[in-house]
């Protein structure tokens, strides 16, 4: 289980409101998505800070240093590169997870101290109950991410609300007694 989750839970950043998404930079990734949300809602709430973490990738269907410089110039986005996402978490108000091709993403299992916007799609709904620990949203809608992203800026107690739900939603899912016990009913059943 992250450190975030283990240690002392902070109050949540509002001011500004940030939204963080950390991933590799793959389109599949939502990361257009994300930007594309970051500028509907810069447009209404310019103090909203967009950050984004993650490198390069080799596949395809990465995103370009172009791409990324645009955005950066255009002050939609922060781009950290790839570091340890722990430390920022604390500078966060809300987590974000467009992505639509997924496993269970572990980003999102580290962020839960914090609200998460994630698509509604199988493996990433895994990790947030909508309207209790987070927000589902359509899988490659811009619209329903900004959407969701102004909800959290125009009623901000939800963060901490959803937060502390999702905290709590975490330690009973993914704390480590809960990988023990799933881990012992994976051995009984191959010795059987």
């Amino acid at each position: 289980m992250s450190t975030f989750l283990a240690g002392r839970l902070q109050a949540p950043v509002t001011a500004p409101l940030t939204f963080l998404l950390a991933a590799r930079l793959l389109r599949e990734k939502g990361i257009l998505v994300y930007v594309g949300a970051a500028r509907l809602v810069k447009a209404k709430h310019p103090s909203t800070r967009f950050v984004l973490f993650g490198a390069f990738d080799v596949n395809p269907t990465s995103l370009t240093k172009r791409e990324l410089q645009a955005w950066v110039s255009e002050q939609l986005i922060e781009w950290r590169g790839h570091v340890d996402v722990k430390p920022w978490l604390k500078q966060t108000s809300v987590f974000v997870w467009p992505s639509y091709p997924e496993g269970l993403p572990r980003s999102t299992q580290e962020a839960m101290a914090r609200p998460t916007i994630t698509t509604d799609v199988p493996r990433c709904r895994e990790t947030v109950t909508d309207q209790v620990n987070g927000l589902l949203i359509p899988a490659r809608n811009v619209e329903a991410l900004a959407q969701a992203m102004l909800k959290f800026i125009d009623n901000p107690t939800l963060i901490d609300q959803m937060g502390q739900k999702s905290r709590h939603i975490a330690r009973l899912r993914f704390g480590g007694k809960k990988k023990i016990q799933t881990l012992i009913e994976i051995l009984r059943q191959k010795m059987v």
